[in-house]
């Protein structure tokens, strides 16, 4: 349904002396109609900015993403606004997407007054009622302003904007990350049920390996701007050296602090300076290698 080819998103510093970022580096993702891809990785690897490539939220500096065999990179004005009204984003943070001058009822519906078109002749108070009790809100929580609901209320308010105009492609940026245990669970199942109700597929972004394991059918690992893992049940059996350490951790499920970074060497695997099995082929990046059901990027990786 949505597929990226080769992008990479470089930041250029604005003052000499700098040095430039490559936050994602040459990354095919590609997301069928109805599934749910996990996205696992820590801090600072690149995550969000993929997300916002494929939202086209920022422009790649390379590669191309296509939706429904259209290349999105390609279209401007009404075409691509057109094409973003079924791609929606749920942010980690749901009171900064929030006008706090808006009633909750007013937020919710913002996407009805940009595409009025969506509406087909229905009321929009009618709209409104059918989108809160789908995510589970009431009415009077709807007329408040975002300050006076809880973190739970605000991420339920956000997903109903969300799903207003009925998105093939849900993108779900840590969606969970800043509620409580219980509140997680209740948001988690929420966004299932309204998968199976719209048929929607889902880009779950998330450092919590236990999560992504328990709603992803498939997952892709990412370190340092790369895709460097992907396929069913990597979680359960993992290939790739930074996989490994990630899912050795038994005491929790989230992601261990990020490996300090050192100086890199150019060309190299971009795990070279942390890699237990690495070798002097290393020292030259390897490609993304097919076996059996997953993707794996490493010269010497381990299917045992």
């Amino acid at each position: 349904m949505i597929e990226g080819r080769g992008l990479t998103k470089i930041f250029a510093p604005n003052s000499p002396g700098k040095n430039r970022i490559i936050a994602v580096d040459n990354v095919n993702i590609r997301i069928e109609a109805g599934e749910t891809l996990t996205l696992v990785g820590e801090s600072g690897c690149g995550k969000s900015t993929l997300s916002r490539l494929l939202l086209l939220l920022i422009p790649p500096t390379r590669g191309e993403i296509f939706f429904e065999g259209q290349a999105l990179t390609r279209l401007k004005g009404k075409e691509l606004r057109s094409i973003r009204k079924k791609i929606q984003i749920v942010p980690q943070q749901p009171e900064s997407s929030l006008d706090p001058r808006w009633t909750i009822a007013y937020s919710i519906c913002e996407p009805f007054r940009i595409h009025p078109d969506s509406l087909r002749g229905r009321q929009m108070d009618e709209e409104l009622k059918r989108l809160l009790g789908l995510v589970g809100l009431e009415p009077e929580q709807a007329a408040r302003y975002p300050h006076q609901l809880s973190g739970g209320e605000l991420q339920r308010a956000v997903i109903a904007r969300a799903i207003a105009l009925e998105p093939s492609l849900l993108i779900c940026d840590e969606p969970t990350s800043m509620l409580d245990v219980s509140t997680q669970a209740s948001i988690i199942h929420l966004l299932k049920t309204l998968q199976q109700d719209l048929g929607c597929a889902l880009l779950f972004i998330t450092h919590d390996q236990g999560l992504a394991h328990a709603i992803g059918d498939r997952t892709t690992v990412m370190f340092a701007g790369q895709i460097v893992e992907e396929g069913q049940g990597i979680l359960d059996k993992p290939y790739h050296p930074f996989t490994r350490r990630i899912t050795s951790v038994s005491d929790s499920g989230s992601l261990p602090p990020s490996e300090p970074q050192g100086t890199k060497i150019p060309g190299s695997c971009v795990y070279y300076q942390f890699c237990p099995v690495k070798t002097e082929k290393c020292l030259h990046s390897p490609e993304m290698l097919e076996y059996e059901d997953r993707r794996v990027r490493c010269h010497n990786f381990s299917p045992t």
